[in-house]
């Protein structure tokens, strides 16, 4: 999602600039890659999904952060940087619609 990239963009510029090139971007940098992950999202019509569309609410982004680290923790260990839960929970909330 661009919420979760974009937590990486000043964290790891390299990476997402390199990834920015693969994907058509003139510029080698993490806007150019976010920018083109929002048009194939557009262009794959998953660009207006929203959590709240499958019943989840904002109160709920806790223990859903907590359930992902808890059943699914070994691909926290794959993220560029290490992300606390705190990280975690933040990408959730700028992500929530």
């Amino acid at each position: 999602s661009l919420a979760y990239f974009g937590h990486f963009a000043d964290k790891v510029p390299e990476k997402l600039g390199r990834m920015a090139l693969a994907m058509g971007a003139e510029s080698a940098t993490p806007e150019g890659f976010l920018e083109k992950l929002a048009q194939l999202q557009k262009a794959c019509g998953v660009d207006t999904l929203k959590m709240s569309d499958y019943g989840i609410t904002a109160e709920e982004l806790p223990a859903i952060a907590t359930n992902a680290r808890e059943t699914m923790g070994g691909l926290f260990t794959v993220d560029p940087v290490a992300m606390s839960d705190a990280e975690a929970l933040d990408i959730l909330k700028k992500a929530f619609r």
